[in-house]
């Protein structure tokens, strides 16, 4: 019988980093299931590409043995290997399939989600989150607010990184009379559904929303076919907290919230013109379209383009600098005119090269709000150093 090797985790992420003067792969675990860094060395971060469920031991002994100018590899060194990495929890062994619906059950269990980047993303401490977020409000200084805006496009950067956009973006927003939110968020570790919705409160240090259980349950049955079957990508999922962070800031009622991630639309891009032709997928974004009148605000949490070492290009990112810009420029421009299919087609000239997470977001946006067009309050691109990598963002409003 030929033995495969186990799939790497999809709930990681892997990032270029220096420990103790050696460059090294840093595991970032989204489920938390590690107390410990891990950092693996580039010599076995080399064979990570293997573990794929097709690659073998064979094939893993193989490429070790080439790795060492043919020396000979025993099979016992390949099966330490994989011990090794199984013991890191980087792999989709039973221990880890195990842990992870230990956890999943768990979270089903909670009536709310607990801030999961309180205290490490933002202050913990209420009074001290009130205060860095209005820090952040106040960075563009006094803006006029759009009172007939129909949906706001903010980064899901780090907060510190993108201060002045979140604040370009929430300081235009009023607190007018809004019967519903509805956020769309990046679902970056949403693998089982292209949607997941959920009925949780989200909770933040300054308070939270009212969950919206009934809409909730009425999406449900619009996307049975395209969800998620529960709302385990939210539990450490950014893109949709920091906006329920602002948004509790700005607005003062306790307004009913539906956060949506949306996720895997991008491998349906070179196959369709649009979301709405995805099959499965346009029954449920009809649905969203119903929900989506003058009292329901959209808020939309996603970044632009991702590029360098860090995301897999073998160059650094101001290597790329003038072409992911302009891919940028023509996303924004497609995204101003209201034109889902326009700015599918950008993703598609470019096959995704530049890594842009929100683009299913931004599309599926434009395809719930027809008839609105935008406009760009900020752009900006950060420059990690140790990294030599980029993302880029930007705010927007569509009215």
């Amino acid at each position: 019988m030929v033995e495969r090797l186990p799939k790497l985790r999809t709930d990681i992420q892997l990032l270029p980093a220096e420990m103790r003067g050696q460059r090294v792969l840093a595991v970032k675990d989204m489920l938390g299931l590690s107390e410990e860094v891990v950092a693996l060395k580039p010599q076995v971060a080399a064979f990570l590409a293997l573990f794929d469920g097709e690659h073998t031991v064979l094939d893993l002994q193989e490429a070790m043995m080439r790795s060492r100018g043919n020396q000979l590899v025993m099979r016992f060194e390949a099966e330490k290997l994989i011990r090794d990495l199984d013991g890191l929890l980087v792999l989709q062994s039973d221990m880890y399939l195990r842990r992870k619906q230990e956890i999943r059950q768990e979270f089903a269990a909670l009536p709310s989600r607990p801030a999961a980047l309180a205290g490490s993303g933002y202050p913990e401490d209420p009074d001290e989150a009130q205060g860095f977020v209005r820090g952040i409000l106040a960075e563009p200084g006094v803006l006029e607010p759009f009172p007939a805006l129909r949906a706001l496009v903010a980064p899901h950067i780090d907060l510190r990184a993108g201060r002045e956009v979140y604040g370009q973006a929430y300081g235009r927003l009023t607190d007018r009379d809004f019967q519903r939110i509805l956020v769309l968020g990046t679902g970056h570790g949403l693998d089982d559904g292209l949607f997941s919705l959920s009925a949780k409160r989200y909770e933040t240090p300054l308070g939270s929303f009212r969950p919206d259980p009934e809409t909730v349950e009425r999406l449900k049955r619009a996307g049975a076919e395209c969800l998620a079957p529960d709302d385990f990508a939210h539990r450490s999922e950014h893109s949709v907290e920091f906006q329920v962070l602002f948004l509790r800031a700005v607005l003062e009622r306790d307004i009913p919230l539906v956060p949506i991630l949306v996720g895997g639309l991008g491998e349906h891009l070179a196959a369709w013109r649009r979301p709405a032709e995805i099959p499965r997928v346009g029954e449920f974004l009809e649905a969203l379209r119903e929900l989506c009148g003058p009292e329901t605000l959209v808020v939309a949490g996603v970044d632009l383009s991702h590029v360098g070492p860090k995301f897999g290009h073998p160059d650094p990112a101001r290597v790329y600098q003038d072409e992911f810009q302009e891919h940028d420029r023509r996303l924004l421009a497609a995204l101003c005119r209201g034109s889902s299919e326009e700015l599918w087609a950008e993703g598609q000239r470019v096959q995704d090269r530049f890594h842009v997470c929100g683009l299913p977001a931004l599309a599926a946006l434009l395809e719930i709000l027809p008839g609105a067009t935008g406009q760009i309050l900020g752009y900006q691109v950060w420059h990690e150093a140790p990294t030599r990598s980029a993302v880029s963002f930007a705010a927007a409003v569509l009215v």
